[in-house]
């Protein structure tokens, strides 16, 4: 069931590019710290087959910055409300992404449906493209989000 909820902003077919982003090394090896990712897994210099070049950014790091793009320019805004990760219909990565390359983000609502009065799942396909001569996509993913009208829900609540 495709439907529009009141409590939120978002449109089937409304689409969002961001900015071009930067992912430095300072943030790869935070991310390896964080993930307790061995440096080698990321670090292709270490390898004496280098066919892929410089450091290479692992892909759930890529995945992970969806939530940074989302909160920089959100396609669906929820007046009083938010957005929980519900999960994905599909990941792809499709081109290696290295540090110091920009990568940017397109988010496109494909569907939209209300499970309940305040709550709402919101489908995006999402494009992940690398800065290149040419933009190149180098992640494909289908991300669904469920968005909270916290002050509707807080007041069926009381």
């Amino acid at each position: 069931m495709n439907s529009s909820n009141e409590s939120h902003s978002a449109q089937i077919g409304d689409s969002i590019v961001s900015d071009w982003l930067v992912i430095d090394q300072e943030h790869l090896s935070e991310f390896g710290h964080s993930t307790y990712l061995d440096p080698a897994y990321v670090d292709l210099s270490v390898s004496k087959n280098n066919a892929l070049g410089p450091t290479l950014v692992d892909g759930f790091m890529l995945l992970s910055l969806l939530v940074y793009f989302d909160f920089a320019n959100p396609v669906a805004h929820v007046e009083g409300g938010y957005g929980f990760n519900y999960g994905f219909d599909r990941v792809r990565f499709t081109e290696p992404v290295f540090v110091n390359e920009a990568v940017r983000v397109r988010r496109t609502v494909v569907a939209i449906q209300e499970k309940t009065p305040t709550r709402t799942l919101i489908t995006y396909d999402i494009t992940l493209e690398v800065q290149r001569e040419e933009p190149v996509t180098a992640m494909v993913a289908r991300w669904i989000v469920m968005t909270i009208d916290g002050a509707s829900e807080g007041a069926a609540q009381a």
